[in-house]
């Protein structure tokens, strides 16, 4: 027979999925965010980011990641290489 799975043990799962899948968007984020900085579309991705929207139950959560992205944005730093 097969052990039965505790709420406890299928919420620990539940959590960890999470948060592998917020750390891969957060990467992505840092990916996209360095590349558009990098090609001088900074600007034109945040109005992109700012102009968007939804409707319904996702609205809340549309705007978190809309604010979030923005600070990710803008916390890009473009360092120039250095010639030795």
């Amino acid at each position: 027979m097969s052990k039965q799975i505790t709420l406890e043990e299928v919420l620990a799962g539940m959590n960890d999925t999470a948060r592998k899948n917020y750390a891969m968007t957060e990467l992505l984020m840092q990916t996209f965010s360095a590349f558009a900085v990098s090609t001088g579309n900074k600007e034109a991705i945040a109005d992109f980011i700012k102009s968007t929207s939804t409707t319904g139950e996702l609205v809340e959560a549309h705007e978190h990641a809309k604010n979030v992205f923005l600070k990710v944005l803008d916390s890009v730093k473009v360092i120039p290489e250095q010639k030795n």
